[in-house]
């Protein structure tokens, strides 16, 4: 009896065992389907957050696209009378919202939708078979504002939502911005070069050689010349108007339409050589008269001399030279110890020494007797764009450095003679041989790609920019320049008795009706007789909307920004 009481009891707990052991296998089993449960859920919201980041990259390229495609299209194919018309009317009303909307057009059909004092793009995608959609809505940061002639701001700020959704499941990506549209009169200084005719005036063709070199954008209304091997280096696009290319050939010029004669003239081209392409008319919107209009405001001067524009004790222009005799002026551009940008302009026996003081917003003028005369503004212009020296005949001499903070253009009826290196204050220099692997040209950017602000432009309305004999070997001339009715060129270029020169490095641009010649070479051997070599290097700062002021502009408007993805500020969640 007690042996099956025992066997009893026995059976009893493995009975309580096992059901303990079914639990146990149970709960872990249950465990294991909640927490099987859990990982299936957080993967499935990880691809909506996935997503969701996907829709707002997209969103950041499309805002690009938006700005820098569907508006800059829509402002540059229009009536400028209407961009005018209605840029004006809608910063007198403080409507910036309203001509964003009007001017973001893809084929001349509106693509943005406004509610109220906001605008918005909506569109969705897909990353695999997560879906997203995102809707980007536009704010005025601040009122439209004009900056210059035929110049205004549009300031804006953005936010994007990205939505990614997955059946019930979603997250959402919200990322903030802003950026800054500006609209203004298109600009000659977006050349390298630009020529009207690829030859002297007198019909005599310059050829491109291997003491050519071009580090920006290229362009003739002609068709260019090609002598030897290399027949220069093109760092960024070329086009000419004509479709065949005109090539030395060992001295029996021959047309192709070919980037090449053989090996025999061979240029060499980092980017592309597009032939046959629209003219750009030279003829600039920017008139002579208006440039005199804002540098003598509205004052009269009968006699030669060198003027301010006041009304009182307030400068109202620039300086204006008055040179009816073509004496030809000298202007030399400088720094003083004070870090303040110094104008030093003689016309015979008149001298003016004249001194820009930025921080008190003064300008201290010395003339030829010792008389000092302190004015309350800056010799920049009636519209306040920038420093402008206008001589009405000819600059003889002009050289100098610009100083950091100045934006200046110097311009002249007839003639500009450049006697010595023209230089900024900030910018970086250059290393190594123009035109020779690892060359590094100089650049007005520092070294952390911020650009520095001092900028210039050499105006010869009439006459040509010459670089004159007593210019040293090797010079530099920092700035922009443009002779509508003639050409950069060197004085006595085929002096053989001076002999080579060094190279010409021009770090700006160079626009002219013909091509000026710079050097001589022998055409059987290449070697380089007499002149300069080219070197010109351009400034990037132009495509970008930086331009001297008062510089001549094109008929037609353009469009730009170029911080849309600066400083995003981004949030993230789930829903």
């Amino acid at each position: 009896m007690r042996l099956n009481n025992e066997r009893g009891v026995a059976l009893v707990f493995t009975m309580f065992f096992v059901v303990i052991l079914m639990a146990l296998q149970g709960i872990f089993v249950l465990n294991s389907i909640h927490e099987n449960r859990i990982a299936n859920n957080e993967r499935e919201q990880s691809k909506t957050f996935y997503a969701a980041h996907g829709g707002s990259q997209a969103a950041i390229e499309q805002l690009d696209v938006l700005i820098n495609n569907y508006l800059q299209t829509t402002i540059s194919i229009a009536d400028p009378n209407g961009v005018i018309g209605y840029a004006q009317g809608k910063v007198a009303s403080g409507d910036g919202i309203g001509w964003l909307v009007y001017a973001v057009r893809n084929n001349n059909v509106p693509v943005l939708a406004q509610n109220g004092e906001e605008g918005s793009y909506t569109a969705s995608g897909s990353l695999g078979n997560i879906n997203y959609s995102y809707n980007i809505i536009f704010m005025e940061k601040e009122d439209p504002s004009a900056v210059g002639s035929n110049a205004w701001d549009f300031p804006y700020s953005y936010r994007i939502e990205s939505t990614g959704t997955n059946g019930s499941l979603s997250s959402q990506v919200v990322v903030w911005g802003d950026f800054t549209v500006r609209l203004q009169k298109d600009n000659f200084a977006k050349f390298a070069l630009f020529t009207n005719n690829q030859q002297t005036p007198s019909g005599t063709n310059v050829w491109f050689t291997d003491k050519t070199n071009f580090s920006g954008p290229v362009h003739s209304n002609d068709r260019f010349n090609f002598a030897l091997n290399p027949s220069g280096t093109f760092e960024e696009l070329i086009s000419q108007y004509q479709q065949t290319t005109r090539f030395y050939n060992n001295g029996s010029a021959i047309l192709l339409d070919a980037n090449a004669n053989g090996v025999k003239d061979v240029p060499i081209f980092h980017d592309s050589f597009s032939r046959n392409v629209s003219q750009i008319t030279l003829n600039s919107a920017t008139q002579e008269t208006d440039m005199i209009s804002q540098v003598k405001g509205n004052s009269n001067y009968r006699n030669d001399g060198i003027y301010l524009p006041t009304q009182g004790s307030t400068l109202n222009g620039g300086v204006y030279v008055r040179d009816q005799n073509n004496s030809g002026a000298s202007v030399t551009i400088s720094v003083n110890n004070q870090n303040q940008a110094v104008y030093a302009i003689s016309l015979g026996s008149s001298t003016k020494t004249i001194t820009v003081n930025r921080n008190a917003n003064q300008t201290t003028v010395l003339d030829q007797s010792g008389a000092t005369t302190t004015y309350t503004g800056q010799p920049n212009g009636t519209d306040g764009s920038g420093d402008i020296i206008y001589v009405d005949g000819k600059i003889n001499s002009f050289s100098g450095t610009v100083q950091e903070d100045t934006e200046l253009t110097v311009a002249s009826h007839s003639d500009i003679v450049i006697t010595n290196n023209v230089k900024y204050t900030d910018y970086t220099p250059g290393s190594g041989t123009s035109g020779q692997a690892g060359y590094i040209p100089p650049s007005v950017y520092d070294a952390n790609g911020q650009a520095y602000t001092n900028v210039l432009g050499l105006v010869s309305w009439n006459g040509n920019v010459r670089i004159g004999t007593p210019a040293p070997n090797n010079v530099e001339i920092h700035g922009t320049v443009m002779a509508q009715n003639g050409i950069l060129t060197v004085d006595n270029y085929d002096d053989q008795g001076v002999g080579a020169r060094g190279t010409a490095t021009l770090l700006g641009g160079s626009i002219t009706n013909n091509y000026g010649a710079f050097g001589l070479f022998n055409g059987s051997t290449g070697q380089w007789l007499s002149g300069y070599g080219r070197n010109f290097v351009y400034d990037h700062r132009m495509e970008q909307g930086k331009v001297p002021p008062y510089f001549p502009s094109l008929n037609t408007f353009i469009a730009f920004t170029n911080d849309i993805t600066d400083k995003l500020v981004w949030q993230e969640g789930n829903r």
